[in-house]
């Protein structure tokens, strides 16, 4: 059990340096009515839910399907994966220059809209989210009881929140002078940040539709 702990907690700190949920948090501490308490846990309860379905629901049928996912099938997808995020990535590369005011929706008063944000966020990201998978796979392979799977995944989500919360502690100890740092932090990382991530996204999907296409050649 140990092993499995360490093992989930090691992935959850590297799934924690998320751009998705780090630079909205970094945008959102930098706004006058910060609501990032309600943007973390907008996060934290979606993506645990997300997981806690996929234990107690479709999720060993899933995996057990994608592990006897083979042939010109498996390479199909692969290749169309590919394509999806290689647009992805061209999308990115043109809005590279947008306003950063633009890129992300205004600050709402209500807690509900920050939750509301924090949880579409990882609505959207979920179906994409290999590493959570993999750590899903790793717990239900080790056939622990209900109530061991529920504690790892809990732990995983806390951990992967666990810069947002470092961000919030931040804000609300400095005050107004995190208040106008966060803002110019921000206007320096999101250009970097769309950057590399348009880079990575678009390996990643030259990756895929590259082995996709060899593997259906070879077929």
């Amino acid at each position: 059990m140990l092993a499995l702990i360490a093992l989930v907690a090691s992935v959850a700190v590297a799934d924690s340096i998320n751009p998705s949920t780090v630079v909205p948090a970094i945008w959102m501490a930098s706004t006058p009515k910060a609501r990032l308490g309600s943007f973390t846990a907008g996060v934290y309860a979606t993506y645990l839910v997300g997981g806690l379905v996929l234990v107690f629901g479709p999720g060993p049928a899933l995996i057990s399907t994608l592990h006897h996912l083979q042939g010109t099938v498996e390479h199909a997808v692969e290749a169309g994966v590919g394509l999806l995020v290689l647009a992805l990535a061209v999308g990115l590369w043109r809005s590279r220059h947008r306003d950063t005011a633009a890129r992300l929706p205004r600050p709402g008063s209500a807690r509900w809209s920050a939750f509301a944000l924090g949880a579409g966020i990882m609505a959207l990201e979920l179906p994409t989210a290999f590493i959570y998978f993999g750590v899903i796979s790793a717990v239900l392979a080790s056939h622990r009881a209900a109530a061991a799977e529920v504690s790892l995944l809990v732990l995983y989500n806390a951990i992967f929140v666990a810069p947002l919360v470092t961000i919030l502690a931040l804000r609300r100890l400095a005050g107004d002078r995190a208040e106008r740092w966060l803002a110019s932090a921000f206007e320096r990382l999101i250009g970097f940040a769309q950057v590399l991530l348009t880079g990575l996204t678009g390996s990643a999907g030259a990756a895929l539709l590259i082995i996709g296409i060899t593997g259906l050649v070879a077929a």
